[in-house]
């Protein structure tokens, strides 16, 4: 990566978790939101700026205006990226970069879903109608399992699927220990969901009646 792009993904961190509590508070809208387990792909074994090359190659664009993305588990994204079949297409293929901390080697977990475009369909795409992961995850993986492109020296990305079960109850045990841990924060400033600081809950209900981790969550990382 860059360093433009790395001021613009600092800039995205810093600033879009402080625009999300003055739209929750003013008008119940949102900056950030949570990636989820079925919108996972892939886990690429190279660094950020490969992944990011490869998709550059492939046709995709940053999409630095995107809402903040965190994992159940904290990592906030590195990287967002879109691709449409044309500039004013109804409907775009969207793709989340989470960089690993406290690996061996460089990996990025990729995660991908498709949806309305937010240059036609603003409203139906802040609102998430047409929002389908699993055919944006079909979609991802075809192409970069497929990639035989000039943006790696190998020609080929290497990439493993994790299908273990801890990925899938991984989202579950996060969410669970920042309920819990609220809880006991609750109970130790004697006031519900507030800690002795002041720090508000580190988790949310969705809309669709669906528990996610709170945009306070990246405070803490």
């Amino acid at each position: 990566m860059g360093y433009r792009e790395d001021i613009v993904n600092a800039v995205r961190r810093s600033a879009i978790p402080q625009l999300h509590y003055l739209l929750d508070g003013t008008f119940g809208a949102y900056a950030v939101s949570h990636t989820t387990a079925d919108e996972y792909v892939m886990t690429a074994h190279c660094d950020e700026d490969t992944i990011e090359a490869v998709l550059a190659d492939i046709g995709f664009s940053r999409n630095p205006i995107a809402s903040l993305k965190v994992r159940m588990d904290g990592n906030t994204s590195e990287g967002s990226w879109v691709w449409r079949p044309s500039p004013l297409s109804s409907w775009q293929l969207h793709i989340v970069l989470h960089q690993l901390e406290e690996t061996d080697e460089d990996c990025v977990d990729v995660y991908a879903h498709w949806e309305c475009s937010w240059i036609r369909h603003p409203y139906n795409h802040y609102t998430a109608r047409g929002y389908d992961a699993e055919k944006g995850v079909e979609l991802a993986k075809r192409w970069l399992e497929g990639y035989d492109g000039d943006a790696i020296e190998s020609d080929e990305l290497a990439y493993e699927t994790d299908t273990s079960i801890y990925r899938r109850l991984s989202e579950t045990f996060s969410l669970s220990y920042y309920q819990l841990k609220e809880h006991s924060m609750a109970v130790r400033s004697r006031l519900p969901l507030i800690d002795a600081t002041g720090d508000v809950s580190l988790t949310h209900s969705e809309d669709d009646g669906r528990s996610g981790v709170s945009p306070r969550i990246t405070d803490r990382f």
